[in-house]
């Protein structure tokens, strides 16, 4: 597939060679920044939300830290708005001394609708009706329309004792999910609640009532919430491989904790199947009814009933740091910011689905933390450590550790993350439960205070279980 991605890099050559670029917030933005240079671009400007500069080559890219950057997403994209239609006199003049004739080309974050900065476009902004797609009350109309599968659920306004009343019609035993429509931008599960008694409903009405219009209440569905992510081509819909979102519950409370995502886990080949099926559907669906481009993410979770679907997100979702990693010579971001323009890359969907998802099938990768506003480090600290089934230890000095927890600052006290060693990590399996024992260890070690936490239980592969039966009695 060698051929494919050099087309594809000569194709992103012709937009970004020899062009200003700049990158107005973001994550991975010195990647972003030596992509561009590789590409040919004539300089870059990185305008950082963070309050402070990497290291960084000025002949690559200049970089201003801005230190807008939110304890919420939501409210750092707000900021970030703001100095996007009304930069202050600061932001201007560097953007004059960076590119005094306004030929730059501009790009920002996935959650991006602003189509414009200082006279200059910006190539990645998203259209109103595709943003419209991420309302988790009204998405059920969609898997309605294309014959989905679904779980049963009810929508209603603000009125608690409707709520709760729909919640005792839909609990199945392990009490029911509350998802408010929530503002512009609601990822990881911010509005999302589960009730499993009254005292819980008032709790969770509570949280919702001052942000959402309305809530959807839909049975608790156990199993691992997953994600399968499509790119919409014109031609088409390129598919990927089903990622875990890391999504522990929190004993005796309501809310969820959202800690990443990563591809170590293979549902069984049946669900598998059902969630791509179903993403290209949802893909063909969005490029004939609202010309969308670029990707998706379709999630739900991978039940004993096979996937059911929850949602869409219509954007660059967070989990395609996976597949960057998978196919670390593609700028996949670029990819994204090139669909979305509507800048033609000379190959055909089904071309990069196979370059893609083969990597990311052989390569798998992780993006696993958590925010912890308990402690305050004033440094990064880091413990390797060890599984040893659902439990976590520190690692001896001469063992090969499984992963390296670490703390470091944050703008809201603490940020912990869990650094998987691919080389050392069993593939097929979740990674709920060892995250799970993870924090645990964080709790203990550095008073994280993240709580006892419980994983998503995964649905048994048959064909996994006949196939260690089968060679357990010929071995």
């Amino acid at each position: 597939m060698n051929h494919v991605l050099s087309a594809l890099n000569e194709r992103l050559g012709r937009l970004f060679g020899d062009r200003l670029v700049v990158l107005a917030g973001g994550t991975r933005l010195a990647k972003r920044a030596h992509e561009l240079h590789a590409l040919g671009a004539r300089h870059t400007l990185v305008l950082d939300t963070d309050d402070h500069a990497p290291l960084h080559d000025s002949v690559i890219a200049r970089w201003v830290s801005l230190g807008i950057k939110g304890s919420l997403v939501a409210v750092e994209q707000r900021r970030l708005g703001k100095l996007l239609t009304k930069p202050g006199a600061e932001v201007k003049a560097i953007l004059s001394d960076f590119d005094a004739d306004g030929e730059a080309v501009v790009i920002s974050t996935p959650y991006n609708e602003i189509s414009s900065f200082e006279g200059r476009p910006v190539l990645n902004a998203r259209q109103h009706d595709w943003v419209a797609l991420e309302n988790k009350t009204t998405i059920d109309a969609l898997w309605d329309e294309l014959s989905a599968r679904r779980a049963p659920a009810m929508v209603f306004d603000l009125d608690f004792e409707r709520l709760w009343g729909a919640s005792e019609i839909l609990d199945r035993g392990a009490g029911v999910v509350w998802s408010g429509d929530g503002p512009a931008i609601n990822g990881g599960a911010n509005f999302v609640r589960r009730v499993r008694s009254y005292e819980e409903a008032k709790e969770a009405f509570d949280v919702l009532a001052p942000k959402c219009d309305q809530v959807r209440v839909m049975p608790f569905l156990e199993g691992i919430p997953v994600s399968v992510h499509g790119i919409v081509f014109p031609d088409g819909t390129a598919v990927l491989r089903p990622i875990e979102m890391v999504v522990p519950r929190r004993q005796g409370q309501a809310k969820f904790l959202y800690a990443g995502c990563a591809s170590y886990y293979d549902p069984p080949v049946w669900i598998r199947d059902e969630m791509r099926n179903l993403a290209r559907r949802v893909g063909e669906h969005l490029r004939g009814t609202v010309g969308y481009r670029g990707t998706f993410t379709l999630d739900g979770i991978a039940t004993e009933d096979g996937f059911l679907p929850t949602e869409i997100n219509t954007r660059y979702g967070g989990a395609m740091v996976c597949f960057e990693d998978a196919v670390p010579t593609l700028p996949l971001a670029l990819v994204q910011v090139a669909l979305v323009a509507g800048w033609d890359l000379g190959i055909s969907s089904m071309q990069f689905e196979e370059l893609v998802l083969q990597a990311a099938d052989n390569h798998r990768a992780g993006a696993v933390g958590a925010n912890v506003r308990a402690v305050q480090p004033t440094t990064a600290d880091e413990r390797r450590v060890i599984f040893t089934g659902w439990a976590c230890r520190l690692a001896y000095a001469d063992e090969a550790a499984h992963a390296t927890l670490r703390l470091s600052p944050s703008p809201i006290g603490g940020r912990l993350d869990l650094d998987l060693h691919r080389e050392n990590m069993p593939v097929g399996a979740p990674v709920a439960a060892l995250t799970v024992a993870a924090f645990a260890l964080a709790d203990q070690e550095w008073g994280t205070g993240l709580g006892a936490l419980e994983p998503a239980i995964a649905v048994e592969d048959e064909a996994r279980v006949e196939q260690v039966i089968e060679e357990a009695v010929t071995a």
